[in-house]
């Protein structure tokens, strides 16, 4: 247990750790590990990207990293999954990562369903989503929090986040600039949501790595 590291397994080098500090924390990229090198008592964040957990064909380290996460959850590994890192986790735990006909988009209230110490922090906080692709829980599968999609789970030790808990202003233009995201985006106040995050960016971050250190110290 002495030797236990953080790992951010990085999936798109779009998507990086945003706002969560990097102290004593790993990162590797997806498409470059070797999945058998991965203790199971090590922690791991699975970070999002704008790839579907379904296109194996076009990123094919995805099919390997959910059979690697569908072998560890189950051990009681402590994992969190952000974005497409949750949807990896649903499809990979028996749930089914699949396309919506809306994109969810903006600061968002949580409706929660469950109680958690370690979540309170969300509890009265809008949270960043960005996302069209949704999922369905698997069976063993706890919902958490929810707007109109899933945004919290719990499975075994591994807690999933639909939204971007670690969104910053760098993240968020760099992944607005893009004619493909202006299109998607074209019916919703772009403007109004950077002018939010511009103004309670430091309080996100401030909130990201409240949670993160709570999760840290978790002890299972």
């Amino acid at each position: 247990m002495s030797n236990k590291k953080t790992i951010a397994i990085v999936n798109d080098p779009k998507v990086t750790l945003g706002s969560i500090s990097s102290d004593n924390l790993k990162q590797y990229y997806a498409w470059e590990v070797d999945w058998s090198s991965l203790g199971v008592n090590n922690d791991y964040i699975i970070l999002g990207g704008h790839m579907g957990a379904y296109d194996t064909k076009d990123f094919p380290y995805l099919s390997e990293e959910k059979k690697w996460l569908n072998k560890i959850i189950p051990l009681g590994t402590k994992v969190l999954g952000i974005c497409l890192g949750a949807q990896l986790i649903a499809d990979a735990m028996g749930g089914e990562a699949y396309l919506s006909e809306e994109i969810e988009f903006g600061f968002k209230n949580l409706n929660f369903h469950k109680n958690y110490e370690l979540l309170d922090v969300y509890n009265s906080l809008k949270v960043f989503a960005w996302h069209r692709d949704t999922f369905t829980l698997p069976q063993e599968a706890e919902l958490i929090a929810s707007t109109d999609f899933p945004q919290i789970f719990k499975i075994y030790n591994t807690y999933a986040f639909q939204f971007h808990p670690e969104i910053t202003i760098d993240l968020y233009d760099d992944w607005y600039d893009s004619d493909i995201s202006k299109k998607e985006l074209s019916n919703f106040n772009t403007e109004k949501t950077r002018n939010y995050l511009v103004e309670n960016e430091f309080f996100f971050s401030n909130k990201m790595n409240n949670f993160y250190s709570a999760w840290k110290s978790l002890k299972l």
